[in-house]
């Protein structure tokens, strides 16, 4: 064996065991890691009518199957089946939720309290969990419950966190919708682009079906809170009056007021005083909204949301095409945070997600009377606009949820030089942490590409070499 073959087989040798070593981890990438909907391989022990069951799983949020106060949903599944989460969407949002996990013995294994469930929620299940209880005190209509084995959710079953604790921006909407239609850009900006705590909070929605298509639409913006759906009533009227009639003006102020103290926003938006084109719910919103804000900051009105929460004052109200103090957004501004589209077709590709309300209107309004980037501030705690461009013009940054507080001590940490080792020069120690640190940026994937290299170099190689050959006894 000459000494170019030898190199050749040197080199196979090294691209062979270097794939070896990398097949695990490129095996291991190329799996699904994708949830596994597991929900057929579950008994159900209650409720026992089949057709109770069948509502829970027909992937239609509008059926559902109603559950008495401490009556509950019971499934156990065998030794070998995979499951690692329960994905329920209420018809009805319960008051509260208890959530027992047991093993294959019917012991329980944990028992969880959740104090407000999420329409759409998603609960982890244990290792060990074989079988699961779920039931309120108050009773509960479920629409579909989905179990999941292991792995990332797959699209469209989002794990919602609860509502924000603390609002940077507060959005309030009409309807499940509207926040993107007459509102464009400022949820996926602020949300999704600058990161703020947005929470957006719908007055009344009269399908369940509208509620799916919020989320997902939220949720594509970046939104990962949960919006709250407040319980008043959807019933369209055409004048003001007829809406404060309908929903109770008393009520409606005690509602925005409970909601502004309980997230304490530093900005609110929502709607025009006139209704966009003309709905009393709209401008229901927007007029309770001017009131409830001075409301908020009062220690002497609303006791009940007082007592709870105590009082907000919040810095700045803007209100949809409002005339005075006017400012327009920039809604083509490109976010980083969503591949360079703007904030208007994140918001649109959002709004499509609302199927049932495209027969009314087909794109977000970016111009003209319902423009969604023409605002006014009708009320400011902080001074008025100047650049008339951001929401949060003037707001002290310090009271944001993004700020973070410097160190309590400004005296910066001193962290001394490693001394080389006695066995050691400093260029070898150097020479030594440039090999670690390089090391350090390999992955599996990194040797597996590095021994395909060295195949196909020792491939080439060795074609070289067969072709020099011929050529010499040709010669």
């Amino acid at each position: 064996m000459n000494a170019g073959t030898k190199a050749i087989n040197a080199l196979l040798l090294v691209g062979a065991a270097t794939v070896l070593l990398a097949a695990p981890a490129i095996s291991h990438a190329e799996e699904s890691e994708t949830a596994q909907d597991v929900t057929a391989q579950a008994v159900v022990s209650a409720p026992v009518e089949a057709r109770a069951v069948k509502r829970t799983r027909d992937g239609n949020v509008n059926t559902y199957t109603t559950f008495a106060a401490e009556e509950p949903f019971s499934c156990t599944w065998l030794q070998e089946t995979e499951v690692r989460g329960v994905y329920v969407k209420w018809y009805t949002l319960p008051d509260s939720v208890i959530l027992v996990q047991m093993d294959e013995n019917g012991v329980e294994l944990n028992r969880e309290t959740v104090d407000e469930p999420v329409f759409n929620d998603y609960y982890p299940l244990l290792e060990t969990t074989r079988g699961l209880q779920i039931w309120s005190d108050s009773g509960m209509q479920i629409a579909e419950l989905t179990l999941y084995s292991a792995g990332e959710l797959p699209d469209g079953i989002y794990d919602w966190q609860p509502p924000v604790q603390k609002a940077d921006l507060l959005v309030v909407s009409a309807h499940c919708d509207d926040e993107l239609l007459f509102f464009g850009g400022t949820i996926p900006y602020y949300a999704g682009e600058r990161g703020l705590a947005v929470q957006v909070a719908y007055m009344a929605n009269g399908e369940r079906a509208r509620v799916d298509e919020a989320l997902s639409g939220l949720w594509h913006c970046g939104v990962r809170n949960a919006p709250v759906f407040l319980p008043l009533p959807d019933i369209y009227t055409e004048t003001l009056r007829d809406a404060l009639i309908r929903w109770g003006e008393d009520t409606t102020l005690d509602t925005l007021v409970s909601l502004i103290r309980r997230f304490e926003p530093e900005v609110i938006v929502t709607h025009d005083l006139n209704g966009e084109y003309g709905h009393g719910a709209h401008m229901a919103t927007a007029y309770c909204m001017q009131e409830a804000l001075p409301l908020a900051a009062d220690a002497a009105a609303y006791p009940d949301s007082l007592k709870q929460y105590g009082v907000w004052q919040t810095q700045k109200l803007y209100l949809h095409l409002y005339a005075e103090n006017a400012i327009t957004m920039d809604w083509n501004i490109s976010l980083d945070a969503f591949d360079g589209k703007s904030a208007l077709e994140v918001a649109n590709e959002a709004y499509h997600m609302h199927v049932s309300q495209l027969e009314y209107h087909r794109n977000i309004y970016s111009a003209g009377d319902l423009s969604s980037a023409e605002y006014g501030l009708a009320y400011t705690a902080v001074g008025a606009d100047e650049a008339k461009n951001d929401f949060f013009e003037h707001i002290d940054f310090t009271r944001l949820t993004t700020y973070v507080a410097p160190a309590a001590t400004d005296t910066p940490e001193i962290t001394a030089t490693p001394e080389p080792t006695p066995t050691q020069t400093p260029e070898q120690t150097a020479a030594a942490s440039q090999e670690v640190s390089i090391q350090s940026n390999f992955n599996p994937l990194t040797y597996a590409i590095l021994g395909i290299l060295a195949l196909a170099a020792a491939v080439l190689i060795c074609l070289m070499i067969r072709r020099r050959k011929k050529q010499n006894n040709r010669s």
